[in-house]
């Protein structure tokens, strides 16, 4: 994996690789754990779900440290902070586009 932090705002998260045996035991490809700003990801994943998956424990970093109540916005709300929040996260981290085109190349 080409990713070892993703930025957001003045937050840093690590990203760490899961092994497939803690993967299926915690019945999970990723998890995003808040107290250590850890984002793991299983290992060995086909690129797609690697994609996925790296996208939804992002969400996860962003919600966690957004303070956000996404609930509270309605669906225009949700989806313009979604689309604003990203595009933040990838300004300020060039390697995550080169880590999207590596996942969605034939």
């Amino acid at each position: 994996m080409i990713l070892k932090e993703i930025k957001y705002r003045n937050f840093k998260a690590r990203v760490v690789k899961l092994t497939r045996k803690q993967a299926k035991s915690g019945g999970m490809y990723g998890c995003y754990f808040p107290d250590t700003q850890t984002i793991a990801i299983q290992e060995k994943l086909p690129k797609i779900t690697l994609l996925d998956t790296m996208l939804h424990e992002i969400g996860h970093f962003i919600a966690d440290k957004s303070k956000i109540r996404l609930a509270n916005l309605g669906e225009e709300g949700i989806t313009s902070f979604i689309g604003s929040e990203f595009a933040k996260v990838f300004m300020q981290n060039p390697k995550l586009l080169t880590f999207i085109k590596r996942c969605t190349a034939r």
